[in-house]
């Protein structure tokens, strides 16, 4: 018996085993986040994290575990993202009901899940989730041999009319997948080539050429694929009705063993071979190659943690709401991880960590957004939906990856833009300009949602919002300033980009009034939105500002990216462009929003301070600058100011205030944004949201990233060469961070007790160029 014991403690070590000890850059342990007791539904789930998109939903609940199964590349043929299933495991023996004792706990270190449960029948069960690249392992371990019962479900069984998944109260038509029984394994898969795509009607309302589009999502096949080592008979497929959707589940049970090993295939590719799934899972079964498998994704992790971190009031814990914001980041940024090496971006309304609507949620701006309490729902729910990739809130996807370090999280946002260029191309053609330009809500496969003729959007208030193209173009520019990013591949569209700006409005303003500049000679931008406050704009000063960023930027870069010629463009358009909006409101200068405008649509809006982030025109990096910028906050209009100060979602105030060096402010606004403490609305701390959009919000994971790591660092790739080391830090805040900056340059300090007891600059000659920003003690 004590032999039995001993050995199920060794092979739980070897489960559980991680390189946590002895390695300072991973995670704090307390980090982690554990549960005393299984969860009420899939709303309390928890996120598992893999590579190249692949993720899953984890919660125990009614005796099972459960796990929503989910890849950022499955895409169906109307463009939409959707889960790829349902698993539930039951132990046969009952060991996850009438519970005496439950511990779920996410390992940050190896990215993995572990689930220690006995029952009041004395049967105990332990469990490791982790992935292995896109591969979800599944290890099991009981006292006694018992069998395994696992079900596949889906809400796709068959295609269903009218089906909610659009928190925008529409309904959609989603299609059925093939579930197939194979010899020891269940196959699963979505083919969009099955099924007509609304592309074709997409592009006919516009003048583009099929070619011109870049369809990510032709021919794509998404599903999964399950094995075990233990041998597994199949069952009945049943009807199902399970957390908020209805469907079809297939059974198979695992041969009794005293431990299980399933390994489930999460794939999307276009042109795939489901069948191959099956044959390059199969290994995974093999202990040896499993173990390899394990050691490799530790590695990885190990890798991925020691880019960068940021660790606040260390001794503290969760009653501190500094340390929750510190936890909070590094938990979001895990979740963000499973996109390493992905070929997408990740959503903003959800990412795809996504679940159903148990209708609970309560307080942020819920009814402001008209987020009635819905009926039944599937997990594939989220908010703006048809909306696509809403550029000024995908955006947060991106820059958080810079100070990160996480060159590989990065890429999806880059090759986005770079993969629809031709689209964007025959944009601006049919616009009569040249280069390219995109729009604000864009669809995965490149088009404009609600596309007018022109190819764009048909909204008043985004007809003329091209700015989010300057933005990523700047966001390129700063991979490779900042982690030393190819920009080869890039540099055709970010050029283009500002080559539209001039082309195009040279030539509205000629057609306005027969001359192609103002009566300044300088370029006039208009008509223009300004993001979405305002109509008919006047250069809008985000636009402004981006435009003269990008032009000086383009002129300092290596002659084989821009060539001489180009740098002459560059700096012939840099003098041409108009000056940043300025006013004066209550008897200070202000920023403005843009020089003149016929209407406000959008309250929520903040252009004004683009000019502080991330263009730097009037920030803590340009010193004796940033007191204008202080005013336009200060001075706001009270019926702006109701709505621009709000912390949740895409909300940017907390990186606003770092930028300004607003340090109390700041300080303020970052506890507001990632403590996750005024109205959690799910059981998992980085499921925030949902804010204006949808939980997991990322997009406010990602702005409250953005937002601590300005307040500890702010650096200007193109401007002076300093680096301002806490521009917006409370000294009484304890830090522990390592974080990267212009040059390829990596700075970790600690500050304990409002002193910075260590400080280290790779490489070293970057030291001369540090300015340290602490306030000293009040007084």
């Amino acid at each position: 018996m004590r032999t039995r014991a001993a050995l199920a403690v060794l092979l739980w070590l070897f489960l559980c085993c991680t390189v946590h000890a002895g390695t300072p850059a991973l995670p704090p342990a307390s980090y982690n986040v554990a549960w005393d007791s299984p969860s009420t539904d899939a709303w309390d789930s928890m996120p598992l994290s893999g590579r190249l998109g692949a993720g899953a939903n984890v919660w125990v609940q009614e005796g099972s575990l459960w796990l929503y199964l989910a890849h950022n590349g499955a895409y169906d043929e109307d463009g939409r993202l959707l889960k790829l299933g349902c698993l539930r495991l039951t132990p046969a023996d009952g060991s996850l009901s009438n519970l005496a004792s439950f511990r779920q706990e996410l390992d940050l270190a190896s990215g993995s899940i572990l689930i220690e449960a006995s029952s009041k029948n004395g049967r105990s069960l332990r469990l490791k989730l982790w992935f292995s690249g896109e591969n979800l392992v599944i290890q099991s371990l009981t006292e006694a041999a018992s069998a395994l019962v696992l079900h596949f479900g889906t809400w796709r069984d068959r295609t269903r009319e009218g089906l909610l998944i659009d928190m925008g109260k529409r309904t959609h038509t989603v299609r059925a997948d093939h579930v197939l029984l194979r010899d020891q394994a269940l196959l699963w898969f979505h083919r969009n080539a099955d099924y007509p795509s609304v592309l074709e009607s997409e592009i006919a309302k516009q003048a583009f050429a099929v070619g011109q589009v870049h369809n990510p999502a032709q021919n794509n096949l998404f599903g999964g694929a399950l094995l075990c080592d233990q041998p597994l008979s199949s069952g009945t497929v049943t009807p199902v009705s399970w957390q908020k959707w209805e469907g079809s589940a297939w059974e198979l049970t695992a041969a009794p063993a005293k431990s299980h090993t399933v390994v489930v295939a999460l794939r999307a590719q276009q042109d795939a071979d489901p069948e191959k799934w099956i044959s390059e899972t199969r290994p995974l079964l093999d202990a040896t190659r499993l173990k390899a498998a394990a050691d490799t994704e530790r590695e990885r992790w190990a890798e991925f943690w020691s880019r960068s971190h940021i660790v606040l009031n260390p001794q503290a814990g969760p009653s501190d709401k500094p340390w929750l914001v510190g936890r909070n980041y590094q938990l979001f940024r895990y979740m963000l991880a499973c996109n390493r090496g992905g070929r997408l971006p990740l959503l903003f309304n959800g990412g795809i960590f996504t679940t159903d609507n148990f209708n609970r949620i309560k307080g942020h701006n819920n009814d402001e957004v008209g987020r009635a309490p819905l009926g039944p729902s599937t997990p594939d729910l989220r908010h703006w939906l048809f909306c696509g990739f809403m550029a000024q809130n995908q955006r947060w996807l991106g820059w958080p990856t810079l100070l990160a370090g996480d060159t590989d999280l990065l890429e999806p946002s880059n090759a986005f833009y770079r993969m629809h260029a031709g689209s964007a191309a025959a944009r601006a053609r049919g616009l009569g300009a040249e280069g390219v330009v995109y729009p604000e809500p864009i669809q995965v496969w490149g088009l404009s949602w609600w596309a007018t003729p022109t190819g764009q959007c048909g909204a008043e208030h985004l007809k003329f919002a091209f700015a989010m193209g300057l933005e990523n173009a700047w966001m390129a520019l700063h991979g490779h300033a900042t982690l030393g990013k190819d920009l080869r591949p890039d540099i055709g569209w970010i050029k283009d980009s500002v080559r539209f700006f001039d082309s195009y409005y040279r030539r509205e303003t000629k057609l306005l009034t027969g001359s192609e500049y103002g009566p300044d000679g300088k370029l006039r931008l208009f008509p223009a939105n300004s993001i979405e406050l305002l109509i008919d704009a006047e250069n809008p000063i985000e636009v402004v500002s981006a435009l003269r960023r990008l032009c000086d930027a383009l002129t300092k870069l290596e002659p084989t990216l821009v060539s001489a010629s180009e740098k002459a463009y560059f700096g012939e358009l840099l003098a041409r462009l108009p000056e940043l909006p300025k006013g004066v409101r209550n008897g200070v200068p202000v920023l403005l929003p843009a020089t003149s405008h016929k209407k406000e649509y959008n309250l929520w809006e903040l252009p004004e301070l683009y000019a502080a982030w991330p263009y730097r025109l009037h920030s803590v990096t340009r010193p004796g600058t940033a007191a204008i910028a202080q005013n336009t906050w200060d001075q706001l209009p009270p019926k702006r100011a109701e709505k621009v100060t709000r912390d949740y979602s895409w909300m940017p105030v907390a990186v606003n205030m770092a930028a300004l060096g607003n340090t109390a402010e700041a300080a303020r606004r970052i506890v507001d944004k990632l403590s996750n403490t005024s109205a959690p609305q799910a059981r998992f701390p980085a499921f925030f949201g949902p804010g204006h959009d949808w939980v997991p919000d990322h997009n406010w994971g990602g702005s409250g990233m953005v937002g601590l790591q300005e307040m500890l660092l702010a650096a200007d790739p193109y401007g002076d060469g300093k680096i301002y080391l806490l521009p917006a830090w409370p000294r009484e805040w304890d830090v522990d961070f390592k974080l990267h900056a212009p040059q390829e340059t990596t700075i970790e300090a600690r500050l304990v007790g409002g002193k910075l007891v260590s400080l280290k600059v790779t490489p070293e000659s970057r030291r001369k160029d540090l300015v340290i920003c602490l306030q000293p003690p009040a007084q």
